[in-house]
């Protein structure tokens, strides 16, 4: 996958999860931890690709949904 295809698989996760969840946590544990949570779900899908037959789809899945909320966590900091 190239650079372009990346950010706007990205940014479309982003604004789908924004519509879906507008809402999102004040406090920075929660916001982290909802990061967190997408981030673990890729490591499992790497395991299940390395070890288990999963795919190539669902890490690429995966690292869209993660990079996503990374975003949203970065768009929402406040000091």
């Amino acid at each position: 996958m190239d650079k372009d295809r990346a950010i706007k698989l990205v940014l479309k996760e982003l604004e789908g999860a924004q519509k879906e969840f507008p809402e999102w946590p004040r406090d920075v544990i929660h916001a982290a931890a909802i990061v967190a949570e997408e981030s673990g779900e890729l490591v499992k899908a790497a395991i299940d690709f390395n070890y288990h037959k999963g795919t190539l789809k669902a890490m690429e899945k995966e690292a869209i949904q993660t990079a996503a909320m990374a975003i949203r966590f970065l768009l929402n900091l406040s000091e």
